[in-house]
């Protein structure tokens, strides 16, 4: 009988120790730095919108920006280079900075905005068509294709 309690013991103790070891891990949070978007015009979306910083680049913490929005009538999600389709989001001398608007889906976060900035733009706003909680862009794991771009958004 007394080895039948000691094996109970051993085993209570093992999940015990299981249980404490896990619940560190189910109390984590993962944390998505947000931040706010102010949209002037048009009057239909004008307000103040939460949005989430990417995970990658040079973010502007604390800092503000002002600039034109611009929606691509072609790349819209910024999968392939804007220059293959002759598009240029350089600013004029004296004009507000271009910030591109694509679409989220089809390629990494980080892919849209190299190749808007590779075109010009100052900043880009990935839109999404699905009401959700805000999640973080994060970079993707850096392997030989990504790397080259990755190290080099300034945006």
């Amino acid at each position: 009988m007394e080895l039948h309690g000691s094996a109970v013991r051993l085993f209570l103790g093992f999940l015990l120790s299981l249980l404490l070891l896990l619940t560190p891990l189910s109390n984590a949070r993962f944390v998505v730095e947000k931040n706010n978007l102010r949209v002037t015009s048009p009057e239909k979306i004008r307000g103040t919108h939460d949005s989430a910083i990417g995970n990658f680049g040079i973010p502007q913490y604390g800092g503000s920006m002002a600039g034109a929005v611009v929606y691509p009538k072609e790349n819209q999600k910024g999968c392939k280079e804007f220059t293959d389709f002759g598009i240029s989001f350089k600013s004029k001398p004296g004009a507000l900075p271009t910030f591109v608007l694509v679409d989220r889906g089809d390629c990494f976060f980080a892919l849209k905005v190299w190749n808007a900035q590779k075109a010009g733009a100052s900043a880009v706003l990935v839109a999404d068509d699905i009401e959700e909680p805000l999640i973080t862009m994060d970079s993707p794991e850096e392997d030989g294709s990504t790397a080259k771009y990755i190290e080099n958004i300034t945006i």
